[in-house]
């Protein structure tokens, strides 16, 4: 489990650290679901979002063991705001999520994190709140942790702290969304 945990860390730690672009766009949330995940979960992503081209995932995430497997951006903010799915290998149960989010703060308390227990479409969830420092400002972040067939799922919005004001919301509405 130690190994396990690791291994989620080092996930998380990556996903926290997106860094900045440039910026301009809406808001306002798609009304259609998003195949995500090789079909195996939906969201109901902000308008304007886009797939993250691997050419792109490898820049911003270079250790291929910390990449998440797959991540949406807002197009017109150039990689300033985005949502990432990472789904290592870890057995991880629903009533287990928030024991793993209660571990996950207390690494990170150096920041104030603060964790708060969902229930997304019938699953219960952990998210934690977090501001970090990043090379060129601070990244607002949200981790939504839950179980998907018995393994841990990270689902992450980012945004940089200018744009927290603009695309909180949107991104913690969208990961309300998520269905598998």
């Amino acid at each position: 489990m130690k190994a396990r945990f690791m291994v989620s860390l080092l996930l998380i730690s990556s996903t926290l650290l997106l860094s900045a672009c440039d910026g301009g766009s809406s808001t306002d949330v798609a009304q259609n679901s998003t195949t995500v995940l090789d079909g195996k979960a939906t969201i109901v992503l902000p308008k304007g979002f886009v797939k993250m081209p691997k050419e792109m995932l490898e820049v911003k995430y270079p250790m291929t063991a910390q990449r998440p497997q797959e991540a949406w951006y807002a197009e017109s903010e150039g990689g300033k705001v985005s949502i990432a799915f990472s789904a290592p290998n870890s057995a991880m149960s629903e009533s287990q999520i928030p024991q793993f989010a209660a571990m996950m703060k207390n690494q990170m308390s150096a920041f104030a994190p603060s964790v708060a227990d969902v229930t997304v479409n019938g699953k219960k969830m952990s998210r934690l709140e977090i501001t970090t420092p990043a090379a060129d400002g601070k990244i607002y972040n949200l981790l939504q942790f839950s179980s998907r067939d018995g393994k841990l799922l990270i689902s992450t919005f980012n945004t940089t702290e200018d744009l927290k004001d603009k695309y909180a919301q949107a991104g913690k509405d969208a990961l309300s969304t998520l269905k598998y």
